[in-house]
């Protein structure tokens, strides 16, 4: 649980939530509520580590984690212009969202 000591409120609002049940898992998605404070207090040193974290990953999967998390574009939309299936692009955004924690995590 250390991950977890001192971060910043996870709210998923019901009216935004989605939720998905899978035999591998459950996918769930909706709005992440992070207090000002919480993230002024992220640094310019973290916010490094972010930049180049996103920098270095894959370029497919750089370019699905730009559509969906900068852009906004829903899974199908992303995988019509990467010429991927929906699935795919799910799997390289976890694969994102994986590599992104890890480099923010590292000390």
């Amino acid at each position: 649980m250390t991950r977890l000591e001192g971060a910043p409120v996870l709210r998923v609002d019901e009216d935004e939530a989605y939720i998905e049940e899978t035999p591998e898992g459950v996918w769930v998605s909706g709005w992440i509520w992070v207090e000002q404070q919480a993230f002024a207090s992220c640094g310019a040193m973290r916010m490094m580590k972010l930049r180049n974290a996103i920098a270095d990953l894959p370029q497919q999967t750089r370019a699905v984690f730009l559509a969906h998390c900068v852009e906004g574009s829903a899974y199908p939309a992303i995988a019509r212009r990467l010429s991927l299936e929906v699935a795919e692009v799910q799997r390289e955004l976890a694969s994102a969202l994986l590599i992104l924690s890890q480099a923010l995590d590292e000390t």
